[in-house]
């Protein structure tokens, strides 16, 4: 007999299907509950306001991207480049759900700036990891930096790319973290 999902995890796993339907601007508390199938109430109880859930929306984004970083490290050679290839690799494949949903929670957060807290947070830390990359720290964070610009332009659908263009850009990004560029 399978476990039942946590209630905090069936009402984010609702309020993201709304935010992709609907955007996030739009998703209301009364709409995440029905959805989820639980009292007003009882969503309040995990998260006491619009922006409280919102956060932890976000938050989830994150650490599922974490969680697909540290798994692919797991499939790379040992070595100090290890973790900074498996950002590479984690950023480069983003499903588009993903970035369908990033894109809704970002355009949320020029109302409330607040909401990308805990993305500041996660790449201050990635950021202070930097030099146990193997490499220099400036080399190390202007390949990250390329890396999060060129997702970020395809997640505002500003890429200039075409598919043959993006994978030699990505190509080139993992030349220069192995020092072959």
């Amino acid at each position: 007999m399978g476990l039942r999902p946590r209630t905090r995890d069936v009402i984010l796993d609702a309020a993201e299907l709304l935010v992709l339907n609907v955007g996030a601007a739009h998703m209301t508390l009364e709409a995440v509950a029905e959805r989820a199938s639980v009292s007003k109430g009882g969503l309040i109880y995990h998260f006491p306001s619009k922006e409280a859930l919102l956060e932890a929306m976000v938050a989830r984004l994150l650490q599922r991207f974490a969680a697909r970083q540290a798994e692919t490290a797991t499939h790379l050679p040992e070595g100090p480049k290890r973790e900074l290839r498996a950002y590479l690799t984690a950023a480069l494949t983003d499903a588009e759900e993903i970035k369908r949903l990033s894109a809704s929670l970002l355009a949320a957060s020029a109302n409330d700036p607040n909401l990308l807290k805990p993305v500041r947070e996660y790449f201050r830390e990635w950021f202070a990891r930097l030099g146990a990359s193997g490499l220099t720290f400036e080399r190390a964070a202007v390949i990250c930096l390329a890396v999060d610009g060129l997702w970020l332009r395809e997640l505002l659908q500003l890429s200039p790319l075409d598919q043959g263009q993006r994978a030699e850009v990505s190509q080139e990004l993992f030349r220069l973290v192995d020092g072959s560029a």
